[in-house]
Parts: structure tokens; sequence; C-alpha cells
């Protein structure tokens, strides 16, 4: 009976660090593992990112990638103070290619801003039902025609 509840108290030990061990895999940016943004360039609604897949170098296949892509007016209120948002995912790049490029026409709400606006993409590397934490990338667009008037 003794041994049953000393290999108990130690199962619970190795539980508790198994659980920590996945919050902090889940929070921190583990994705960046995965995939890992390095530049980003936009153009009207036309986003070039280059991008790396660390599992490259070593012939691996490419992960599943989900993403939540967000962009928002500079002005205060600018699309009654909403994101325009999109998200998708887990799937897996199908392209060799390190640069992508998409458009993002889904916000011209947000990007109509004369302001400019700020886009924001994350993406979370999916291993079954887990997922590890995002890695994000951050890119601001000023409009350069645009005077602030006070």
């Amino acid at each position: 009976m003794e041994r049953a509840v000393m290999f108990a108290e130690r199962s619970w030990w190795w539980l508790g660090i198994v659980c920590i061990a996945a919050l902090a895999m889940s929070l921190a940016p583990v994705s960046r593992l995965a995939i890992n943004p390095v530049n980003v360039t936009i153009e009207g609604d036309l986003v070039t990112m280059h991008r790396l897949f660390p599992g490259d170098t070593f012939g691996l296949q490419r992960p599943l990638i989900s993403y939540v892509e967000s962009v928002k007016g500079l002005s205060a209120g600018w699309n009654d103070g909403h994101a325009c948002q999109d998200a998708a995912g887990p799937f897996r790049y199908s392209s060799k290619e390190t640069t992508g490029d998409w458009r993002i026409h889904w916000a011209a709400d947000c990007i109509a801003d004369p302001r400019g606006f700020v886009w924001e993409a994350c993406w979370r590397w999916h291993l079954g039902a887990f997922k590890f934490g995002a890695v994000c990338k951050e890119h601001i667009v000023l409009r350069t025609a645009y005077e602030v008037m006070e």
C-alpha cells in the first residue's frame, strides 16, 4: 500500500510538470520552429512576405499551420473602430517558395483609412490536437499624402 501511495505522489508531480510544459509551449512563440516570417511589404492590397520554414533545411514535410490576419485603420474610430479579420487552417503550405504574396481585398474597409493601417498576422503550428504558441508579424502602412490638421 505504501508503495502505491509513493507511486501516486510521484505520478502527480510528473503530471504537473507535463501540464506546465504544455502551457508554456502553447503560450510561447514556439510556432517559429515551423514558420518564421522574416519580412513583409504591402502595396495597396497586395501583401508580399518572405518567410522561412526551418524544417525545409532537413527535408521535413511542411507542418500544419493556421493563421489569423488582421487589419485596423490608424484613424480613431475608422470603420467604427472595428478591425477587419481573416482566419484559416490548419493546412500545409504547398508552394516550395519562401516568398508568398496574396491580396487582402477582404479588408478594403480598413485599408481605405486615409492615415494608413496596421496589418498583423499570427501563425500557429498544429501537432495533432495541440496548438503551439503563435508567432506574429506586424507591418504599419502610413499614407504619405496625409497631413495631420489639428
